[in-house]
C-alpha cells in the first residue's frame, strides 16, 4: 500500500512492523488473555474452562501429542483409545499445530492441565499478534491494528467456542495472509514462506478452518493477481509452486483422515449439518452471559455456537469502514471491499446447506451444499455455524479501517486514549468474567490414579472399563488416564464413537450374557483384553438398582480365567489370562447380488441401498427393526 494514499493524520505510523513491537504486543494480549479467562489462572494446574467434555477430550489429544512428539511422533495415529481399532487419533481434531507450541511445558510438569491451560493463552495471543500484523499492514496504522487485533483475539465467538481450544487458535490464519499481502506488495519470494508456514500451522491447529481458510486465502489471491500487470505468469507460477508445497506437507495429515473416513463412514448426517448451521438472526443474538449485552434476548437453550452477535462497536466501525466505498477508488476501498465480500461470503456459508432466515427457510440449497458435493471431506463437520470464525476476520480488518477512518477526526493529542477507550469497548462487549471453570487433577479422579498405577507395572494388554459410556465425561476420565499408563483402553469419547464401543453400550449385547460367563470373557482375551475395570462409582441409579455391577462381578469370576482381582479404592481390577489369537475366519465367497433377496420392517424404500454395490449408501431405518 502507498504510504501517501494514508490519511495524513496517520503517515507518521505508516511503517514496517517490527519484531520487538511483536514481542510486546504478544505480551500485551497475553496479559490480557489471564484477564479475560479469571479465574482459570487462579489455579492454572488444576482447573480447565467452561465443560468438562470437549475441553478434557482436547487436554487428553494435547497431551498425547506432546508424549509423541517426544518420540518423533511414533505410534501418534494410533491413540490409545477404542482399542483394537487403529489410527484413532484422527476420530477427532489432532491439534498438532498446538502441541508443538507447549509440548516443553507437558515434558517438563507432566501436567496436562497447566500445558491446556498454557495453550490457551499462547491461543489467545497469537490471535491478537496474527490481526495486529495483519490489519496494521493493511491500514497503516498502529493504532487500528491495535483495535482490530482487541476485536479478534477476543470476540464473542471465541468465548462461545471456549470448550473448543481450536478455534481460540486461528492467529495463523491472519499471519499466512499478511504473508500473502506482502508477497504481492513486494514481490519477495520469503514472503510467501511466512505463508505457507502460517497455512501448515493453521491447518494442524484446526481441521475446519483448514477447509475455511481457501475463502479469505483465494479472495487475496485473486485480488492480488487482478492488480498485477506485467508479472502476473509469474506471480501465478510462484503461487502455484507455493501451494503444491503446503499440499505436500499436509498431504500425510489429510491422507490420514481420508482413510478414517473411508474405513469407517466418517460422514455427517444431513440432519446433523442442519442442527449445527446459523441462521441470519444468529447474528443480531447476544449470548446472555455474555459482557455488556447479558440483557439482549439469547438463543435456543443449547445454541450457544449460534448466538454470533459481534457488538455494537465492531459494528460501527465496520459500517464506517463500509461507507468510505461510496464513489472511491482507492487502496483504503479495495481492502474495505475485500475483506467486507469475505465476511459476507462467510456468514452466508455458515448458514449451512438449508438457508434460514429468522426461522424462515429460504432454500434447501445454499452455496454450502454446493461445497459438500464437491468438496472431499466437507461432510465431515458436524458444525457450518463455525464458519463464522472467518466472517469474524472479515469484520476485524473492517473494524481496523474503521478505526482508522475516525481517527481523522480526532484530535493527535487524543488518540491515544481514544485508542484505550475503544478496545475497552470491545473487552467489555465480550467480557465473560467469571468464567465457568471445573477442578480437575491433573492425574484424574483420585480411583483413575489409583488403577492407572496399578497397570503401570503390568504387562501389556488392552483394558476394558465397566460400565462402558453412561456419560461422555466418565469415558475420558477414562481416556485421560491413559496418559499415565502404558496400555491402550477399548472405551473412548471422540468426534465419532468406535463400533465395537456402540456394541457393548447396547444392554442386550453379548458383553452381557452373564449365562455363558467363559464364552464372554474369552471373547475379550480374542480381542486382545487383558484387564478389566469395573468402576462402581460410575453406574448410574438405574444400573445400581439393576445389579448390574455385582453381575459383572459375577460373570468375571465366574469364567475361571482370571490371574488376578484386586480392589483399587472404588474400583475391582481383573486380570485376564494372556490373550489367545481370534479362530480363523472361513474363506470368504462372494455372493451375486441379483441372487439376494432383501425384506425389512422399516424404510422399504432404502433397502435397495443394502446390495447397490455403492460403500457410501446404506439403509437405514429409523429405529429398531428386521
Amino acid at each position: 500500500m502507498n504510504v501517501d494514499a494514508a490519511p495524513a493524520a496517520d503517515r507518521e505510523t505508516a511503517v514496517d512492523v517490527r519484531l520487538r513491537e511483536l514481542m510486546i504486543a504478544f505480551v500485551g494480549f497475553a496479559i490480557a488473555a489471564i484477564v479475560m479467562t479469571l479465574p482459570l489462572w487462579q489455579h492454572p494446574t488444576r482447573r480447565l474452562p467452561s465443560d468438562l467434555v470437549d475441553t478434557l477430550l482436547n487436554t487428553w489429544i494435547i497431551g498425547w501429542d506432546a508424549d509423541r512428539l517426544r518420540h518423533g511422533l511414533v505410534g501418534l495415529w494410533d491413540a490409545p483409545i477404542y482399542y483394537p481399532y487403529r489410527n484413532t487419533l484422527a476420530f477427532s481434531e489432532n491439534l498438532l499445530g498446538i502441541a508443538v507450541l507447549v509440548a516443553p511445558v507437558y515434558w517438563i510438569t507432566g501436567n496436562p492441565i497447566l500445558t491446556y491451560n498454557v495453550a490457551l493463552i499462547l491461543s489467545f495471543a497469537i490471535a491478537g499478534v496474527g490481526m495486529y500484523l495483519l490489519a496494521t499492514s493493511l491500514t497503516r496504522s498502529r493504532r487500528s491494528g491495535v483495535i482490530a487485533a482487541a476485536f479478534y483475539a477476543f470476540c464473542s465467538f471465541r468465548f462461545i467456542e471456549l470448550s473448543h481450544i481450536q478455534f481460540i487458535a486461528t492467529g495463523w490464519l491472519p499471519i499466512a495472509l499478511y504473508g500473502l499481502h506482502r508477497y504481492f506488495s513486494t514481490g519477495r519470494r520469503g514472503y510467501l514462506g511466512t505463508f505457507g508456514v502460517g497455512c501448515a500451522l493453521q491447518a494442524l491447529s484446526n481441521s475446519y478452518v483448514a477447509y475455511f481458510m481457501a475463502l479469505p486465502i483465494a479472495s487475496v489471491a485473486l485480488d492480488g493477481l487482478r492488480h498485477e500487470r506485467t508479472r502476473r505468469a509469474r506471480r501465478l507460477a510462484e503461487l502455484a509452486v507455493a501451494a503444491a508445497t503446503i499440499v505436500v506437507a499436509l498431504a500425510p495429515v489429510g491422507l490420514r483422515y481420508s482413510r478414517v473416513r473411508s474405513d469407517y463412514g466418517h460422514v455427517r448426517r444431513l440432519a446433523e449439518l442442519e442442527e449445527g448451521s446459523a441462521d441470519v438472526r444468529s447474528y443480531f443474538i447476544g449470548r446472555s452471559s455474555m459482557g455488556v449485552w447479558r440483557w439482549l434476548r439469547a438463543g435456543e437453550p443449547g445454541e450457544a455456537e449460534k448466538d454470533l452477535f459481534p457488538g455494537v462497536v465492531a459494528i460501527v466501525l465496520a459500517a464506517i469502514a463500509l461507507g468510505h466505498l461510496r464513489g472511491r477508488r482507492d487502496d483504503v476501498a479495495r481492502w474495505v471491499s475485500v475483506y467486507g465480500l469475505i465476511a459476507v461470503a462467510a456468514l452466508v456459508l455458515s448458514l449451512g446447506p438449508h438457508v434460514r432466515v429468522w426461522g424462515h427457510l429460504v432454500t434447501t440449497h445454499g452455496p454450502y451444499d454446493w461445497l459438500l458435493r464437491v468438496v472431499p471431506g466437507m461432510n465431515g463437520m458436524r458444525v457450518p455455524a463455525r464458519f463464522a470464525i472467518i466472517f469474524f476476520l472479515g469484520l476485524s480488518v473492517l473494524v481496523g479501517f474503521g478505526a482508522r477512518l475516525s481517527a481523522i477526526h480526532v484530535p493527535a493529542r487524543a488518540r491515544s486514549l481514544a485508542t484505550a477507550i475503544s478496545v475497552l469497548a470491545i473487552l467489555a462487549e465480550s467480557c465473560a468474567v467469571p468464567l465457568p471453570v471445573h477442578s480437575y487433577g491433573a492425574r484424574g479422579r483420585p480411583a483413575d490414579r489409583a488403577v492407572a498405577e496399578w497397570l503401570g507395572g503390568r504387562l501389556p494388554g488392552a483394558v476394558l472399563h465397566l460400565p462402558v459410556r453412561t456419560s461422555s465425561i466418565q469415558e475420558l476420565n477414562y481416556q485421560f488416564a491413559t496418559l499415565f499408563h502404558s496400555h491402550p483402553i477399548v472405551n473412548g469419547m471422540s468426534g465419532y464413537d468406535s463400533p465395537l464401543q456402540l456394541l457393548f453400550r447396547e444392554r442386550d449385547s453379548v458383553l452381557y450374557d452373564n449365562d455363558r460367563p467363559s464364552a464372554v470373557v474369552r471373547m475379550l482375551r480374542s480381542l486382545g483384553v487383558r484387564y478389566v475395570v469395573i468402576n462402581e462409582e460410575d453406574y448410574n441409579v438405574t444400573q445400581l438398582a439393576n445389579d448390574e455391577h455385582r453381575l459383572a462381578l459375577g460373570l468375571l469370576r465366574s469364567s475361571g480365567q482370571v490371574v488376578r482381582e484386586e480392589r483399587v479404592l472404588d474400583a475391582y481390577v481383573f486380570e485376564l489370562e494372556r490373550p489367545i489369537a481370534p479362530p480363523a475366519a472361513e474363506p470368504v465367497v462372494p455372493i451375486d447380488r441379483r441372487e439376494l433377496s432383501v425384506s425389512v420392517s422399516e424404510a422399504e424404500d432404502r433397502v435397495a441401498y443394502l446390495t447397490d454395490g455403492d460403500r457410501d449408501t446404506r439403509w437405514i431405518g429409523g429405529q429398531r427393526g428386521t
